[in-house]
């Protein structure tokens, strides 16, 4: 193990939803990775090789899920999933906020205050689960292993 490495890497990410379709195209648009759709889950790749399993809320599983609540901004937002692009300027912020817009999904304006260092904008996907994005916090060390 490499002395310049996180020890752990967030692998997966569960969200239920109720097309996983809709939700498949919609975290595409987001820059995310296609890696497949299937018949009963769909998988997006994130920067850094965590993915996002996409299910249908309706569906039986074969495991169980516990629910709860990610990211900070869960006060001010329904928020299920904060992203860290990855830029570290507002500048860099309002250029991927400009992409989203022009893919036409509809995002919220960025906060004229920071959250512990971090620009961010919110948004919500088909479900309305809130989703926040946030600029890059990450030093010059990389962060994954290649």
């Amino acid at each position: 193990m490499s002395n310049h490495l996180p020890a752990a890497a967030f692998g997966h990410f569960v969200i239920k939803v109720d097309d996983i379709g809709i939700s498949y195209q919609f975290y595409t648009k987001l820059g995310s990775r296609p890696f497949g759709i299937f018949p009963d889950l769909a998988i997006i790749e994130l920067r850094g090789g965590t993915h996002i399993l996409i299910l249908n809320k309706n569906d039986e599983l074969p495991f169980s899920l516990s629910s709860s609540q990610l990211g900070q901004r869960g006060a001010f937002f329904n928020e299920r999933l904060d992203l860290m692009i990855d830029g570290k300027s507002r500048s860099d912020l309002e250029l991927y906020r400009t992409t989203l817009t022009e893919k036409g999904l509809s995002v919220g304006a960025i906060a004229q205050d920071q959250f512990f260092g971090h620009d961010y904008f919110q948004l919500a996907d088909p479900d309305g689960n809130g989703i926040t994005v946030y600029t890059s916090h990450t030093g010059e060390l990389p962060v994954v292993a290649c």
